[in-house]
């Protein structure tokens, strides 16, 4: 299968590289096992030589004007700072127009844009940086933007969110080709923290409270709670963590996040649920809810339902559903 990568001056050299990775490794653990290695990565751009990354690095292309399209063949659009650019969106618009019905086109982070000048995101679901997904949606009001995912698969377009949420998409990808475990030998290797699916949020409740805390001690204690998830995680024991009288640890946590303990903890719990319904089906909401913290099924439900308006099984369907379109 011949991967074709969209490289522009002004492109986000982490968008081309880490997707890249991820196809390459797929190659190397295939040989090791006797394979052919299935994947070849080609880097193009509007004309043959060296373009500049964000970064200040050159890579070095091929033009895509001298290239065939394969019978099995997929199109990667990555972000950056160029996608601005009034010529390049001109090309790399031109490129995508003429590709063949069956060839799959994929963007990360703000590459969707170019999808979007290209006319491919009209009536589909797209997802693009969360900064962004606004802007997506104004510019291309024909799109049906979904902000809160990592990536999303409709027909033979696929968008991701930012940056890193391209090795999500293709770790997906490699899932597709060849199944779960290759793709998580694939995770493994590269050291990726969590194969997240494509319903998974793509900026946490975490992250958000955590987001304009320059007080190192509540990243800390954030992640001791998701460490110890599983605990019955009250006030009081936060506080002890922190050295602090409950009153004192309550005040300074509202103040510093603008939520309170409970809710933060509730949070928490949620999104490790969400990720774990949908990266680990074989595992049931009974189970889940445990090692989450909910103490029981029941609860955990009555929380999703308040937090989504679908219980925990509606959720893993629906999202599990969507990730197959």
């Amino acid at each position: 299968m011949s991967l074709l990568f969209v490289a522009y001056d002004n492109v986000t050299f982490l968008d081309v590289a880490g997707p890249m990775q991820v196809f390459q490794a797929a190659n190397v653990l295939r040989r090791k096992s006797g394979k052919s290695a299935p994947y070849v990565i080609k880097l193009v751009s509007d004309g043959n030589g060296r373009i500049t990354s964000d970064v200040g690095v050159a890579l070095e292309t091929q033009s895509w004007h001298e290239l065939s399209m394969g019978n099995r063949s997929m199109v990667f659009v990555p972000g950056g700072p160029g996608v601005w650019d009034t010529q390049t969106q001109a090309s790399v618009t031109a490129y995508l127009r003429s590709q063949p019905d069956e060839v799959e086109i994929a963007s990360i982070c703000i590459g969707a844009f170019l999808l979007g000048h290209a006319g491919l995101l009209s009536g589909r679901q797209a997802v693009t940086h969360w900064k962004y997904c606004k802007r997506l949606q104004s510019d291309f009001p024909e799109s049906q933007v979904r902000a809160d995912s990592i990536f999303i698969r409709d027909g033979r377009i696929w968008t991701s969110a930012g940056v890193t949420a391209g090795i999500d998409l293709a770790l997906a990808i490699v899932e597709r080709d060849f199944g779960h475990s290759l793709a998580a030998d694939v995770a493994r290797g590269l050291v990726v923290f969590l194969k997240r699916t494509g319903g998974q949020s793509q900026y946490s409740k975490v992250l958000e409270v955590q987001a304009g805390i320059p007080d190192g001690r509540l990243s800390d204690l954030h992640a001791w709670i998701t460490d110890n998830m599983h605990k019955s995680l009250s006030v009081e024991m936060l506080a002890e963590r922190l050295g602090m009288s409950t009153r004192s640890f309550a005040r300074f946590y509202v103040e510093a996040t603008g939520t309170t303990p409970r809710k933060a903890i509730e949070n928490l719990r949620v999104d490790t649920a969400q990720r774990m319904l949908l990266d680990y089906p074989q595992l049931s909401i009974k189970r889940i809810a445990e090692k989450c913290g909910f103490k029981d099924e029941e609860r955990m439900r009555r929380t999703f339902v308040r937090h989504f308006g679908a219980t925990p099984s509606e959720f893993r369907e629906n999202f599990s559903s969507i990730q197959k379109n």
